[in-house]
């Protein structure tokens, strides 16, 4: 039987299509990807905008068409950081259920935090060692720490690759001092994570920021999802792909790979946390993989489904 699950998240909406393998994992048979932006401005304004609500909608419309047409038996949506912080939320939801028969569930930060652990985790046959998961969104940043399958110590902080970029940076590229003024709130808001406290096996870094600096790091411009899902990558060349995005306009950045099309404009930021968070956690290297939200989400859903 094959289940969808969608992840709106503030920049993208991702949907996945699979099946279920087992208990705890999925077999992904495809993955769709759309840039509607829809938490323009939330950190701003405090409301979903209506462009933006207009764009995301038809992105839902045009993936229940296609859920439908690989014969999915039941859809899951969840909301993450922009939708969870606008004040006009139950608005959108409304509107999602009545224009696109889809239900959208808004999730708290620790339960998208420990579901995104559950997702990457997933994915790896050994199941057994401690992981400390990154998961940078365009709101916020999930952490998640444990052994096994279950997290023991999660957080979602207010540091997303939109948000940043909104609050600090003026220019394309950033001046040096956007970028420091940048680093500077990043650094403190990762001192409300307990990093002293674990010492993870392995490091994952979900979603698109980690997926794209793969791609760039390894001078892949088509994505290739066998070049991201598990690649081992020195945080000396996170560094190094760093200071190359920090030189170059959003155009720039577009052309180094297709897989920074709708992200080109945040993907610096995104970088920007992810080495601070892998400073932070004392980590020399990190796992980059897909298997984020989407796939943690769905393996809730069917276990809520089964009373579990």
């Amino acid at each position: 039987m094959k289940y969808a699950s969608i992840d709106i998240g503030t920049n993208t909406i991702l949907m996945l299509i699979g099946e279920l393998d087992g208990e705890s994992s999925i077999i992904p048979i495809r993955d769709f990807y759309a840039v509607p932006r829809i938490g323009k401005s939330v950190s701003s304004t405090g409301e979903l905008d209506s462009g933006s609500v207009s764009r995301a909608l038809e992105v839902l419309g045009e993936y229940r068409k296609a859920a439908e047409n690989y014969g999915v038996r039941r859809i899951v949506a969840s909301a993450t950081s922009a939708v969870r912080d606008a004040r006009n939320r139950d608005e959108f939801i409304k509107l999602a259920r009545e224009t696109c028969g889809i239900d959208v569930e808004v999730i708290p930060g620790e339960l998208e935090a420990r579901l995104g652990f559950l997702g990457a985790v997933s994915g790896m046959s050994d199941k057994s060692l401690s992981s400390l998961v990154i998961d940078i969104g365009g709101g916020s940043t999930e952490f998640s720490y444990g052994i096994g399958m279950e997290p023991s110590r999660i957080a979602s902080l207010s540091i997303g690759a939109v948000r940043i970029t909104e609050l600090f940076f003026r220019h394309n590229p950033p001046l040096p001092e956007e970028l420091q003024a940048a680093a500077d709130t990043v650094d403190k808001t990762l001192k409300s994570f307990p990093f002293s406290e674990i010492r993870p096996d392995r490091v994952f870094a979900v979603a698109g920021t980690a997926t794209t600096i793969a791609l760039i790091a390894q001078k892949k411009y088509d994505f290739d999802a066998d070049a991201v899902n598990n690649f081992r990558m020195q945080a000396d060349s996170l560094g190094e792909v760093f200071d190359l995005l920090k030189k170059k306009t959003p155009a720039e950045i577009r052309t180094l790979t297709n897989a920074a099309e709708g992200r080109e404009d945040v993907l610096l930021a995104g970088a920007l946390i992810l080495m601070k968070s892998l400073e932070a956690a004392g980590a020399r290297e990190f796992i980059t993989t897909d298997r984020g939200l989407r796939y943690g989400y769905l393996l809730h859903k069917l276990a809520q489904l089964k009373g579990k």
